[in-house]
């Protein structure tokens, strides 16, 4: 997950993770969790890098993202200045991955503020991100639907070939 500080990448996270709205603190670099869910009758198990978005941890996240499978870039509707920032992000991972799905996602879908409709379509088709969603980790809105529907896209890629699938060791 990438994107400004504060946007709500932490809070969509320990929704999705532990089905709270409680505001976690700002991350620090960045933190790691692991879930497995189920999808077409097997196993997967996400990976989620959460990647601080303040100034000085923005040399580290081209390493954190090699190997990556999916992204998820938030900015935050509340915050306009948010969304002008997206380009930077999406720099960062594609000059640091292959192709990978890349799903935009909208935090503080309960609040607002921020780009128009038009402003978010037009920046996904100058970007060729295919998917855009709203999320809210205060109603819970998407939360879960956006970790499903990254984890599907990523699986229908490894089996196109785009990507090579990713095996634990557990």
């Amino acid at each position: 997950m990438a994107g400004e500080g504060g946007v709500g990448k932490t809070s969509i996270i320990h929704r999705y993770l532990f089905e709270d709205s409680t505001t976690p603190v700002m991350t620090v670099g960045s933190e790691f969790a692991y879930q497995e869910m189920e999808l077409n009758n097997q196993k997967v198990g996400l990976s989620i890098w959460d990647f601080g978005g303040e100034e000085r941890f923005r040399e580290l996240m081209p390493i954190f993202c090699l190997g990556a499978h999916g992204a998820i870039v938030v900015f935050d509707l509340s915050r306009f200045s948010t969304f002008l920032q997206l380009e930077f992000w999406m720099d960062v991972i594609r000059g640091s991955t292959n192709g990978i799905p890349i799903v935009l996602v909208g935090a503080k879908a309960d609040l607002e503020g921020g780009p128009s409709d038009e402003e978010i379509r037009r920046f996904c088709e100058i970007n060729g991100i295919r998917a855009y969603m709203p999320v809210s980790a205060r109603t819970g809105e998407n939360v879960t639907e956006l970790f499903e529907f990254l984890a599907k896209k990523m699986l229908q890629a490894t089996d196109e070939g785009r990507l090579k699938p990713a095996y634990s060791l557990r």
